[in-house]
């Protein structure tokens, strides 16, 4: 597991930084009066808060009145995206579960909160963590998020769901390759990719074809698309003349709105100028149960080699009384799941059979 490195010391809070905050509108009257009755001090209700904060900010403060203050000044984690690959050669999950409880032990004596739960072959691990952005204000640098890795049994092995981002993506790999020290063949991981598929048109109908064709469910509209064309290397012969004349280069083009995969403006670009889709966000109407609209976003993280492969489940927008309701609900665990296992399966099947398209394209349909 890759070590993180936190850089320098945290800057110390200094009175100014703490007057700052404490007249900021997430600071709210409850946590001011905490911070004053700490010190055996009552206050006044009617005392304004700018004096409060300008008393206050003389004062010594310790660590507990800056981690009080940062409860109220920190950065909302939002959900993140899942990633996931299948992985073959996982046989044994009594030796996983060991494996995972090194880890855990591991990552726990780093300041880590590991949590492990197994249901029958399945297990899951939940973490939370913190990280560190020199970029915020004092009170707003250090970022306790959390995420979870999953290993759920497949016919073939294990599929291996993540949350997408650089940590969690670490502790997957640690959590493998400690796997693959300690069994007698090395293990075979699937992800989706269309690296080996550079083709413009066949990437953008990856994803074309992954919103309309989800089994059990009905593209109801495209509300999000990203397109992407990466800059021509200086002396490629293949360059735009117009990019060579001008200078000029629009590398992404993001378009928002109903019915977006039908607009003139992306079937231009996709058409005429060679950009491809790399994230699309789209809504489906499930065919059978209640009838709910999920909101779904799938995309690749690298643009350039459509490697990265992510997707996340944003919200549901419930069915009540036969009305569809304009306000969207957090989704809930078994639904998660479930999309999931449809779009992970899903994309496989599209990027093997995109493989074959393109490999009839290049040879010429021989």
């Amino acid at each position: 597991m890759k070590k993180r490195s936190h850089g320098p010391s945290l800057y110390y809070a200094s009175d100014k930084n703490v007057f700052d905050a404490l007249n900021q509108h997430k600071v709210d009257t409850p946590t001011v009066v905490r911070l004053f009755q700490r010190r055996n001090i009552v206050v006044s209700k009617k005392t304004a808060r700018e004096d409060l904060a300008k008393y206050f900010s003389t004062l010594t403060h310790d660590y507990y009145d800056h981690k009080e203050i940062a409860a109220r000044l920190g950065v909302a984690a939002r959900r993140e995206r899942t990633t996931s690959m299948d992985v073959s050669g996982v046989n044994d999950t009594d030796e996983l579960q060991g494996v995972v409880d090194r880890v855990k032990k591991e990552m726990e004596a780093s300041g880590d909160i590991v949590q492990v739960t197994r249901e029958g072959d399945n297990l899951s691990i939940r973490v939370q963590y913190s990280e560190v952005d020199y970029k915020r204000s004092e009170f707003a640098q250090v970022q306790v998020r959390d995420g979870t890795i999953e290993f759920v049994k497949s016919g073939t092995g294990y599929v291996v769901r993540n949350t997408q981002n650089d940590y969690l993506n670490g502790v997957r790999e640690t959590l493998l390759s400690k796997v693959e020290e300690s069994s007698t063949a090395p293990l075979t991981k699937i992800v989706v990719s269309l690296f080996d598929i550079p083709s413009t048109k066949l990437r953008s109908k990856f994803f074309h074809e992954l919103a309309s064709s989800m089994p059990g469910y009905v593209r109801r509209d495209v509300t999000d698309v990203y397109v992407f064309k990466a800059k021509p290397e200086p002396g490629n012969s293949d360059s735009e003349e117009t990019d060579e004349s001008t200078g000029t280069h629009v590398e992404r083009v993001f378009l928002r709105g109903s019915g977006v995969s039908r607009s003139e403006i992306l079937n231009d670009l996709l058409d005429e100028e060679n950009y491809y889709i790399i994230k699309m966000g789209w809504t489906v109407t499930e065919t059978m149960g209640a009838g709910n609209v999920f909101d779904i976003e799938a995309g690749f993280s690298d643009s350039k080699d459509c490697t990265g492969f992510s997707f996340i489940l944003s919200g549901v927008f419930p069915l009540e009384e036969g009305t569809l309701s304009k306000r969207r609900r957090p989704p809930h665990k078994h639904e998660i799941d479930t999309i999931s296992r449809i779009i992970e399966t899903k994309a496989r099947d599209l990027v093997s059979t995109l493989r074959t398209e393109y490999a009839s394209e290049s040879t010429g349909g021989v």
